[in-house]
């Protein structure tokens, strides 16, 4: 297998022009430029992980494969802004013993129940299981902040492992914090550093598949030396964090009890809130706060459906700045209902959220982010972009243009569209294939996990 890509990819050195499609990007291929809808029907030449020409009516080289697309639409992968992976052998699982009563419970009840649970197995076909719904649903690269309290050292690794199985893009970090005591958060601490020093040593291929980010958990679980710890690693590599705020209002009222300033606050005085942070969810924060993270280049992400599955209440959009994203948090990886479902939530009450404009600039945040954190030109599929897009099937029930890019990710596209994925030149999915790893295998994995968090009796 290639060090970078999974056992999807075929030839490293292949040769490939696709030809016929109606391609449409968001951005040229300038790090630097704004967001620039375009569609043409056009052919696509791809060399050595990028788009090496786009133009009509190429011809085909000696040594090329030729693909035939027969007007399908080509368009870049989708990017997931903020996933928990671990949490992926969830979905299905029975109710908790005790019912959660509060956003608190839930925590403690049932996401602190799994973390305790995971063990190095269950890490990475957890990993694996949500990097095979990301790749169905079009998804090529995913932030990911990870946590597993009994098996730290080394469970970064497992999740590299998963996603190169899958063939998908991935920004790790391990979710440190405090509630678990002073050996498991040195655990954590240290492995955040090994992993970003790994990433730090040279690249792993000619677009990376991987890049690191400084994870933590909410700041009501981290106490203040903990805080300096993970601004100084941040300082010492030139990262950033990946962490929630204001997910709920108990972040904020738990850190007053505890006397401590309210999160924004309290992360800026740790330097934790700096330029390419990303800040998850922000359901509790006021306009002020959103102003000050703008202002210091942080990214917001928001999580819509997995608010509204947690009861924690509506973020407040129409106070986000320009660098907002989308993120799912563990529901799926369906960037697309993400966004749909965020724009139509926001429109349900006057005065509304989002107007169309608001929902562009979220769906394209996670390109820029991409962008910013990977320096390369992901959202682009022009010269010099990485290969990275999704060919749906060929039929579209009304016709794709440049002024109707919007309207079709809103009302039109869907996972069951898709007829093959392609990550840096290689075809990590095609519909109907089977998953990478024995489909009993993940459900005896989740079964195991139910048992050991006390779900499921024998």
């Amino acid at each position: 297998m290639n060090a970078t890509f999974g056992p999807h990819g075929g030839d490293p050195d292949r040769r490939l022009l696709f030809k016929g499609g109606r391609v449409l990007d968001y951005f040229p291929a300038d790090l630097d430029a704004a967001p620039s809808p375009l569609v043409e029907d056009v052919d696509l030449r791809v060399r050595d992980c990028r788009i090496k020409e786009r133009g009509p009516d190429l011809a085909r080289e000696e040594g090329e494969e030729v693909v035939e697309l027969d007007g399908a639409t080509v368009l870049p992968g989708n990017v997931n802004s903020h996933m928990h992976l671990y949490m992926s052998l969830t979905s299905g699982a029975p109710k908790p013993p005790r019912e959660p009563s509060d956003f608190k419970e839930t925590l403690s009840e049932v996401w602190w129940n799994l973390d305790r649970c995971l063990d190095k197995d269950s890490v990475y076909l957890s990993a694996v299981a949500g990097a095979w719904d990301a790749v169905r649903s079009g998804t090529t690269l995913i932030f990911d902040n990870h946590s597993s309290l009994s098996f730290v050292r080394g469970s970064l690794d497992e999740v590299m492992r998963a996603l190169t199985l899958v063939g998908v893009r991935g920004s790790l970090c391990y979710e440190v914090t405090d509630r678990a005591g002073k050996g498991v958060r040195d655990a954590a601490v240290e492995e955040t550093e090994r992993f970003l020093a790994r990433r730090r040593e040279g690249r792993d291929g000619c677009v990376a598949q991987f890049r690191a980010k400084v994870g933590a958990h909410a700041s009501f679980t981290l106490e203040d030396r903990t805080l300096e710890r993970l601004a100084a690693i941040c300082d010492k590599y030139d990262a950033s964090p990946h962490l929630h705020v204001g997910e709920s209002f108990e972040d904020r009222a738990i850190s007053r009890k505890r006397g401590w300033k309210d999160p924004v606050d309290r992360l800026f005085d740790a330097g934790l809130i700096r330029r390419g942070t990303v800040i998850a969810h922000g359901v509790d924060l006021n306009e002020g706060e959103l102003a000050r993270i703008d202002q210091a280049g942080a990214w917001m992400v928001h999580c819509g459906r997995s608010n509204m599955d947690s009861g924690i209440g509506r973020a407040q959009l129409r106070g986000w700045g320009d660098r907002a994203a989308l993120g799912t948090n563990a529901l799926d990886q369906n960037m697309w209902g993400e966004l749909r479902t965020t724009y139509f939530r926001g429109r349900e009450t006057q005065p509304a959220d989002l107007d169309l404009e608001a929902a562009a600039r979220l769906w394209f945040g996670g390109y820029r982010l991409a962008r910013e954190h990977f320096g390369e030109p992901f959202g682009s599929l022009r010269s010099g972009a990485p290969a990275d897009f999704i060919v749906l099937d060929n039929f579209q029930k009304t016709p794709l243009t440049t002024q109707t890019w919007l309207s079709h990710l809103l009302y039109d596209f869907h996972p069951w569209d898709i007829g093959s994925v392609w990550v840096g030149g290689r075809q990590v999915y095609r519909n109907g294939d089977g998953p990478p790893v024995p489909a009993s295998e993940f459900q005896d994995t989740a079964m195991r996990l139910w048992k050991a968090m006390g779900w499921v009796t024998d």
